[in-house]
């Protein structure tokens, strides 16, 4: 199966099990509400046990397929159970079968909105590719708006120096030509945007019905003759009607002119008004959706376009000081439309983070459960001496090496993933030292070699990992409480790092407390006797002064930004 349509036919069943109003299985007359309400309840519970069970055989089954979307499925497997959507489930059968609808209801929002977490999660790396290109057109936008506020400063310095205004007219000109472009180009986006949000709208309502009960026309379809709320609600007139007027039906108006002027001229108006009203409201909330799906700083480009406009006819009459008042003002909307622009960027960047860091640490926690595995695989053969190893315990240190290969192929493509994102200084080098222990672990383990020294890298790799966690976990946390008072900040279009500082700082010092640890072991081994690990003690050491030279070339590199940012 290949990945798109393995990704499509996800996404389908996903969507089936979040289709709560879609179950409709038991139609037996027979049966209480309240029983068909629980027989209903059970079926989603089942639906969702055989979602996530499909969740799991395609993980394994795109294991070494394509380990990203494994990666991304075990973590919406982790989801489903953090946010303990089964039990829930389960819970709200059984409070639907006793009768307990207050809190099977609250439940269902609660159950709803994890179901809803775990489709965008699943959705996430869709999103990022999304929001890459979306940065990629927003940055070209903003080069060209920069360019044309180039442009248009140098309109407005012919325009104040020259003899004749007019001079200046093919200058604005061109800056207004270069507007036009940019307008074109965001008008072109926003409305492929607005043509495919139009068709998945027709998707979702193949029958074009509509729940809208101020107008029936537009396609809620007949009602039904004979509505009994309707005819609840007839009753008391019709008896009124009846007692005055035997034959049960109204006179007819002497003229016709006072059936039509028997409405109060008054209600007609009132009623013109609150139709006038509310086509309003509804127009004022397209515009708003529309304004919304804009690109952003659209709205400042059209003014700004205006205005050169504007100042090209005042330059072409010889108006100089309101050709230059245009001009400042068109200065002016081209730097709010940049500055829109740029606060989009930033708002991207922060998302792909976010997305980044749980990507990470998703990939970290995996990482650190197979590494426990296979250290308490190596302490429980460790404590058999070497000597006495049946061939089942040779074969078994070896299947250990094959699992710390593949879990150092893992770490190395975590390792590109953050040398793509080139933002990071020390949780690159601890992942780096991390691959290479993983790597050294795996081929001692082949050579059926489970000593201290070994034991001693996969402690420093699982202590490593945990760190890695707490730093990534940390780092979302601070995230998400900037976020609220992100209103202050000031806007930049440098890339902001994965990591910020103080927390690259605190990576880099346990780096340091770890080369110092492995140091004094291998020290204490070389005092020892233990002729299996000597062979690899020197090599050790060797490789421990590359780890400080590169922890030196880190903390330099910490220091200038830390200088930058003063």
């Amino acid at each position: 199966m290949s990945k798109s349509k393995t990704y499509v036919f996800l996404m389908l069943v996903c969507l089936s099990a979040i289709g709560f109003d879609c179950v409709d299985a038991f139609d037996d007359p027979t049966i209480s509400a309240t029983e068909k309400l629980r027989r209903d309840q059970e079926a989603v519970s089942g639906r969702y046990a055989r979602f996530e069970r499909l969740l799991s055989q395609m993980a394994d089954m795109l294991g070494h397929e394509d380990p990203e979307r494994a990666e991304l499925l075990r973590r919406a497997i982790s989801k489903g159970r953090e946010h303990a959507i089964s039990a829930n489930l389960d819970e709200i059968a059984r409070s639907l079968g006793t009768g307990d609808f207050g809190p099977a209801a609250e439940k269902q929002v609660g159950v709803t909105d994890s179901l809803r977490t775990l489709l965008k999660l699943l959705q996430s790396e869709d999103r990022r590719s999304a929001v890459e290109k979306d940065r990629e057109r927003l940055n070209k936008l903003l080069k060209d708006v920069h360019n044309t506020m180039t442009d248009q400063r140098g309109a407005r310095s012919v325009t104040q120096n020259s003899k004749a205004p007019s001079n200046a007219a093919p200058e604005q000109q061109r800056a207004a030509d270069h507007a036009e472009q940019i307008l074109k180009e965001m008008k072109q986006h926003d409305d492929a945007q607005a043509g495919e949000a139009q068709s998945e709208n027709g998707k979702a309502d193949p029958d074009g019905k509509s729940a809208d009960p101020e107008n029936p026309s537009s396609g809620a379809g007949d009602k039904p003759e004979g509505d009994p709320a309707k005819d609840a609600k007839a009753s008391p007139n019709d008896d009124t009607q009846s007692d005055q007027n035997p034959g049960n039906q109204k006179e007819p108006p002497s003229d016709p002119s006072e059936e039509s002027s028997s409405e109060n001229p008054s209600d007609s108006d009132s009623k013109s008004q609150k139709q006038n009203q509310g086509g309003s409201g509804e127009s004022s909330q397209s515009q708003d959706s529309k304004q919304s799906e804009q690109t952003p700083g659209r709205e400042q480009m059209e003014a700004a376009r205006n205005l050169m406009q504007e100042a090209l006819e005042q330059l072409k009459q010889q108006q100089r000081e309101k050709a230059v008042d245009k001009q400042d003002q068109t200065i002016a909307e081209l730097q709010k439309a940049a500055n829109e622009l740029e606060e989009m960027l930033r708002q991207l960047r922060e998302e792909e983070k976010e997305m980044i860091l749980a990507a990470l640490e998703a990939r970290f926690q995996r990482m650190l459960a197979l590494q426990t595995q296979i250290y308490e695989g190596t302490l429980d053969l460790a404590a058999t001496p070497r000597k006495e190893w049946t061939d089942n315990a040779v074969s078994l240190c070896r299947d250990l090496s094959q699992q710390q290969a593949e879990l150092s192929q893992d770490c190395s493509q975590t390792t590109g993933l953050l040398r793509e994102d080139g933002t990071s200084v020390s949780i690159l080098v601890a992942v780096e030292d991390i691959e290479f222990d993983m790597g050294s672990v795996a081929a001692r383990l082949q050579n059926t070699k489970v000593s201290l020294l070994t034991q001693t890298m996969q402690t420093d790799v699982i202590e490593a990992l945990k760190e890695l966690i707490e730093a990534t976990q940390r780092e979302m946390e601070e995230m998400k409480s900037e976020e609220r008072q992100q209103q202050q900040q000031s806007q930049s279009r440098k890339k902001p790092p994965l990591v910020e500082l103080m927390a690259e700082i605190r990576v880099l010092r346990s780096l340091q407390l770890r080369v110092n640890r492995r140091t004094r072991q291998i020290n204490e081994l070389l005092r020892g006797s233990s002729s299996e690990d000597d062979d690899d003690l020197l090599p050790q050491l060797g490789e421990l002064a590359e780890r400080q030279d590169r922890l030196r070339e880190s903390a330099r590199e910490l220091a200038k930004r830390m200088e930058q940012q003063r």
